[in-house]
């Protein structure tokens, strides 16, 4: 228990065998220590010149020869309330540093980062992580384009086997779902703006090479379902800004 509690005050293995040996040898110079825990005598020194440093070992001179032994417990005390301390202002500072790195952030090239979801289970992590996008940037409506041919139909699976537990949470969240279905027979020929009330999963097909897009804030997620269902998720500001323009745009030829 001693030496797991050594590990999680953040000794490393060769200083818990160090302050260990200490504890039960008492105060003794670096040569024997090293002896008793089997290490070189210089690798043995400069852990115990570190746990000096964090006042759990002292150093006493005996004919000019440097002896080492531990500290009292309190020593330990002293360092986890440092330590406490030393999160407390951390914390308190976290705001402002979490507004310096997003600017540093802002000021780099931005590069898309892809996520790929594959099969039943990964289209239903798909969602899973829509929800998560929504959440973490306080996104209170998602958009969805999806087709809805007649060839699509055929497939006969429908959308809310991946999206029952989707629709669930954004109903039981309170977010807005603004869709767009591009229907038609063999080809998409015609676009029809939905409303969330209109949404029928059902009527959605997830078979047949039906493609579904999703935007989420700066999130965009591409699904098609084949023989494996595949989704693609690209998550990039200004490529965002470009489906979102283009939802637009086709959100006007609807009207």
């Amino acid at each position: 228990m001693l030496q797991q509690y050594l590990s999680q005050l953040g000794l490393p293995e060769k200083e818990q065998r160090i302050y260990l040996a200490l504890a039960e040898l008492g105060v003794q110079p670096a040569s024997l220590i090293a002896r008793r825990v089997k290490m070189d005598r210089v690798t043995t020194y400069k852990h115990l010149k570190r746990l000096t440093t964090l006042g759990l070992v002292k150093v006493y001179y005996t004919h000019a020869i440097q002896h080492f032994g531990v500290e009292s417990p309190e020593a330990i005390e002293k360092l986890l309330k440092e330590r406490e301390e030393s999160i407390k202002g951390m914390l308190s500072d976290f705001p402002l540093i979490a507004k310096q790195i997003k600017a540093l952030e802002s000021d780099e090239p931005v590069i898309p980062r892809v996520q790929v979801f594959e099969g039943q289970s990964g289209i239903q992590s798909c969602f899973r992580d829509i929800l998560h996008e929504l959440g973490i940037q306080g996104v209170r409506q998602i958009r969805m384009l999806s087709t809805n041919t007649f060839t699509e139909k055929l497939g006969n699976v429908p959308l809310s086997k991946f999206t029952s537990e989707f629709l669930v949470a954004i109903k039981k969240k309170r977010i807005d779902m603004d869709v767009l279905e591009a229907t038609g027979t063999l080809i998409p020929e015609r676009m029809e703006h939905r409303l969330t009330a209109e949404l029928n999963p059902e009527k959605l097909p997830a078979a047949g090479g039906a493609t579904h897009i999703f935007l989420a804030g700066t999130a965009v997620y591409l699904l098609t379902f084949k023989e494996t269902p595949i989704g693609l998720k690209i998550k990039q500001q200004e490529m965002a800004q470009v489906f979102h323009f283009l939802f637009d745009m086709m959100k006007k030829s609807a009207a």
